[in-house]
């Protein structure tokens, strides 16, 4: 399997089974478990009235009694004679029921002792649907019944004592504390018993039972008895919200192997570096992560090779162009020495030729020759910057010195230009100062050549960075050029161009610095009307 997202997909799907199944097994056996009880609770207050209606009864009586109850009930109830029975049928518990057993078809058999009778048990058979209104209006029978055997003045008392054997309420209540509706009230006057089953305020469903007790003007009522809800909300929610947990921390299991891959990935690229010094990727298994890691491993091989080979172009040219350039300021020299003497020669015969042009073109080549060797240095210096270990040697250093080593001399060779400083004394910066002293001075030369009067330079500190801010006053960098000149050879379109003299990669060779040293370099408006740059260094080493 290739695929790392087939194994998830299958690892989910996996889970998921396995999630519904365990959920499907435990809420069997939670809903078998609530309707054990649900059954016994309900019929727990029927059974005693039967229990103590056999009790009174004996022989013939008692056949006839169970069979009224059975036929009011339409409960399957059966006397059993003790001795038959399973040993666990002889220590009931829960008020006297005990739970026998249960069938697949969802059939369970209790059995409750009779009272004063060790030698019979009465036994029934009943499932959820048992729990219906015959049983209610049948329990109400009984229930009557028994209360119509006590004085009047004892019936409420015995209603007391039965409630310990139900588990829903039983009230002795007033024509006025009933709540029944019209068609209800009309079926109470005829002397009937009314079974109503509805939804309760909390949404669960339930039933009670109303029924007139004899002559009194009173009412006895049952209930109301939440009936079984086979999906109840909170459980449905309970399950579904430990499901979604459970396929979402399965989910995590297997993502996360995949996650870490991918950082590591993430990692080992980013070691990567042009001097190809670094690892490759690693290849561990068989799936498209390493596949992949396999195909970044070859493009940064074929990355390195070429631009290994374009560095070597660049050393190659530039090293072959300084020993011609070096010929042409040699040559140059030697005319010049020539074009003295022939002049002197000239003067001292008297003969009248102008060679003044002939020294304004060599002048001229002189100024074309230190441009093409300052670009060839430029050049040179910036091939060495692009390298993957540029040597250099960090210490912390004071930034004003530097810059007040730069500023002299150009106040010197530009005494019509305004140099303003503000340069806090104790300001350091970590970094190489022969690589930091260059970029400054880039950026110093780069502003008076742009400035019409002005050139300031500051130095600031800001959460553990020395900031260097240049400005001028002259025509400024359009705002869609500022991530533009930062490039090397990238020109401005505007007053900002090659006449001004530059190579191009002054900028570009301050970038580099700053990325060597972990900083920044920015571009935006002066305040002077002009173009600012902002180094960002690390003060501290």
């Amino acid at each position: 399997m290739r695929s790392i997202f087939f194994r998830i997909y299958l690892g989910l799907l996996f889970a998921s089974v396995v999630i519904a199944a365990g959920s499907a097994a435990i809420y069997r056996y939670w809903q078998s478990e609530r309707v054990d009880r649900y059954l016994a609770d309900s019929m727990q207050g029927t059974l005693q009235l039967i229990s103590e209606g056999l009790a009174r009864h004996e022989s013939e009586q008692e056949n006839q009694w169970l069979a009224i109850s059975r036929r009011v009930t339409s409960l399957p109830i059966e006397l059993l004679d003790v001795n038959e029975l399973p040993e666990q049928m002889k220590q009931p518990d829960r008020k006297g029921l005990t739970l026998i057993s249960a069938d697949s078809d969802g059939n369970r058999i209790f059995s409750l002792p009779v009272p004063g009778n060790e030698d019979e048990i009465l036994q029934v058979s009943a499932r959820e649907t048992n729990v219906n209104e015959q049983l209610m209006r049948g329990t109400v029978l009984l229930l009557l019944n028994e209360l119509g055997r006590h004085a009047k003045q004892d019936r409420k008392k015995e209603l007391e004592r039965l409630q310990a054997f139900f588990n829903f309420p039983l009230s002795w209540s007033s024509v006025d504390e009933i709540q029944v509706n019209y068609l209800q009230q009309r079926a109470l006057l005829r002397k009937e018993t009314v079974v109503e089953f509805f939804s309760a305020e909390n949404g669960e469903r339930a039933v009670r039972a109303i029924a007139p007790i004899g002559n009194s003007g009173d009412y006895l009522q049952l209930g109301p008895w939440p009936l079984l809800d086979d999906f109840p909300r909170p459980v449905v929610m309970i399950i579904g919200s430990v499901c979604l947990v459970l396929l979402t921390v399965v989910g995590f299991l297997l993502v996360r192997p995949l996650e870490s891959r991918l950082n590591r990935m993430a990692k080992e690229v980013d070691a990567i570096g042009l001097g190809g010094d670094a690892s490759p990727l690693t290849q561990d298994g068989n799936d498209g992560l390493t596949a992949l890691a396999g195909k970044i491993n070859l493009m940064s091989g074929r990355i390195y090779q070429l631009l290994q080979t374009q560095k070597e172009l660049n050393r190659a040219v530039s090293h072959e162009l300084k020993t011609p350039l070096a010929r042409l300021k040699f040559r140059r020299e030697l005319a010049m020495q020539k074009l003295e003497q022939l002049e002197y020669k000239l003067e001292l015969e008297g003969a009248d030729a102008d060679l003044k042009s002939v020294g304004n073109h060599l002048n001229g080549m002189e100024n074309s020759i230190e441009e093409l060797n300052h670009l060839v240095e430029e050049i040179l210096m910036y091939a060495r910057l692009e390298s993957a270990s540029p040597g250099l040697d960090l210490a912390e250093f004071n930034c004003s010195d530097v810059v007040n080593e730069l500023i002299q001399p150009l106040r010197n060779q530009f005494p019509d230009m305004i140099f303003d400083c503000h340069l806090p004394a104790g300001l350091t910066v970590c970094g190489d100062r022969h690589h930091l002293k260059r970029a400054v001075q880039n950026l110093l030369v780069n502003a008076q050549k742009f400035a019409d009067k002005q050139v300031q330079i500051s130095i600031s500190s800001e959460h553990n960075l020395s900031i260097i801010r240049v400005e001028d006053d002259g025509p400024g960098i359009p705002e869609e050029h500022w991530e533009d000149v930062l490039k090397p050879f990238a020109r401005v379109e505007s007053s900002r161009n090659r006449q001004t003299g530059g190579t191009g990669l002054g900028l570009a060779i301050v970038s580099q610095i700053c990325h060597w040293h972990g900083g920044s370099i920015r571009i935006d408006h002066s305040e002077l009307g002009g173009a600012r740059a902002t180094l960002e260094l690390p003060a501290k080493c």
